[in-house]
């Protein structure tokens, strides 16, 4: 996979981190890898906000391999394909080679390679605090399981520094105060509108904004 070594040379060159670039950008970089029936996809860049990497963005590439496979020693079935040696010596240079705060491979060598890129610039102030809400509201979203969380959507707005919660049904004032109870939202004014269908069932739209 020669192709990797251009990518990662062109990042290194360039003024952008990894996950400033655009899909397009990417799809442009990443399209020769085709060539050895190696596709690809790639995330969204997110903040990490949790643990070590705090306040870093980072970005998943997972590429999908179709290599041969086959019996080895009659028992079960592996990699024969040559490429595939190919493959890891690339996988090897493009950890050496990038400049990234650190680069990591989750692997299921018959199917898929993650490669995730942490960028070295931290997300900071009014940025960081909108993106660790929003994912800590999506965590308590995640775990809760109600009929009433399940009608939950969010919006992250870091243009204008909101979080919008839609519930689109099954809402009631004590399910509400159930839900946020472990939320920590002293750095936002909240709003709620309240609305009702015409058989009386309640929904709303919640508005986190970031205080000044």
């Amino acid at each position: 996979m020669r192709y990797l070594s251009r990518f990662v040379n062109y990042l290194n060159e360039s003024n952008s981190d990894i996950t400033d670039l655009s899909k397009e950008d990417l799809e442009e970089l990443l399209l020769p890898i085709k060539d050895l029936d190696v596709e690809y996809s790639f995330t969204t860049p997110r903040v990490i906000t949790e643990g070590e990497f705090s306040g870093y963005k980072s970005l998943n590439i997972q590429f999908r391999n179709s290599f041969q496979m086959g019996e080895s020693g009659g028992y079960s079935e592996h990699i024969i394909d040559t490429k595939f040696w190919d493959f890891l010596d690339e996988l090897i240079a493009l950890k050496n080679r990038l400049e990234s705060a650190r680069v990591s491979i989750n692997t299921n060598w018959r199917n898929y390679i993650v490669v995730t890129f942490i960028q070295k610039t931290k997300v900071e102030g009014d940025a960081f605090l909108l993106q660790k809400f929003y994912n800590d509201l999506g965590r308590k979203m995640n775990s809760a399981k109600s009929d009433f969380v399940n009608s939950m959507t969010k919006r992250l707005d870091l243009e204008n520094k909101q979080v919008t919660l839609n519930v689109s049904c099954y809402w009631t004032d004590r399910k509400w105060s159930l839900f946020k109870r472990d939320l920590d939202i002293s750095n936002f004014n909240v709003n709620v509108e309240k609305t009702a269908d015409r058989y009386g069932d309640e929904r709303a739209v919640v508005t986190f904004t970031l205080k000044k």
